[in-house]
Parts: C-alpha cells; structure tokens; sequence
C-alpha cells in the first residue's frame, strides 16, 4: 500500500510540473531599419511584454546562430523561412518563433509587426501590427511592449 501511495505521490507531482511548464520560444533578432542598440531596445520590451508562460530564447549568440540559419538557408535552391525556423527550434528546443519587423514607411512613421509562428504546425498562431505615426522611439518601445503582450492573449 505505501508503494502505490508513492507511486501515485510522484505522477501526481509529475502532472502539476506538466501542467505548469513553459513552452520554449526563440525571439528572433528585430528586423528593421534601426540601430543594433535600437533593436536590442525593442527586443527587451517584446521580452517585457510577454507573459511568463514561455521560456525565452533570445539575445546576441541566439542573433548568430538565427543570422548563419538565413544565410544558409538562403544559398538553396528551394530557399524557404519555414527551414530555417526548423533549425532554429531544433537547435534550442523550442516549440515557437517570434518575430518583430519594423518597417519605415515614411520619416517618422513605421509599421511594427509581430508574430508567433508555432514550429510542429508550421501555422502563424497569432499576428499583431500596427502602425506608428508620428513616431519617437520611445513610441516605438512602448507599441512593441503592448503588442507582445496582445499577442500573447490572441492566441
């Protein structure tokens, strides 16, 4: 009786671990026409704005290693972004992509767009943009805070 008690102790704890483990995503370097330092900015403010739900990847050897993926990738014949995201998952065990593009439309106006792509499924599970008129980048840190932090509730 004290074995089957123990035994059912431990899956018990077994499904409460399960139950609470984060999903591991990458967050891919920003895209856009900024600064390394901007970018580095944006990037800790989609890390701010996401919930505690995932374990994050991301930062300057998770940069490389996304930059090296592309550029191979890109040497294909049959050059595909869904490859390259395979690869990057596969190399941190992760089950999600994020990406944050920021693009200038105009001086002083961009459209800023993120995306939580879910690797197993090859589907975009949640896609938020939005644009930015009139825009410092102070501005455009606070919009990709509130726009991690959307897209994490729209999934």
């Amino acid at each position: 009786m004290k074995n089957l008690l123990r035994v059912f102790a431990v899956a018990l704890l077994l499904l409460a671990h399960a139950a609470y483990a984060k999903e591991v995503a990458v967050l891919l370097p920003v895209t856009g026409p900024l600064t390394p330092l901007e970018k580095s900015e944006l990037s800790k403010q989609v890390v701010d704005g996401l919930p505690v739900q995932f374990e994050l990847k991301y930062g300057e050897e998770v940069d490389r290693f996304v930059k090296q993926a592309f550029q191979e990738e890109s040497k294909k014949q049959d050059c595909d972004e869904t490859n390259c995201y395979r690869r990057i998952a596969a190399r941190y065990h992760a089950e999600k992509i994020i990406a944050l593009r920021v693009a200038e439309i105009d001086k002083g106006r961009y459209l800023v767009t993120i995306q939580l792509y879910d690797v197993p499924t090859g589907d975009v599970i949640s896609s938020q943009k939005e644009e930015c008129t009139q825009c410092s980048f102070e501005k455009l840190k606070i919009l990709c805070k509130e726009l991690s932090a959307r897209m994490s509730k729209s999934k």
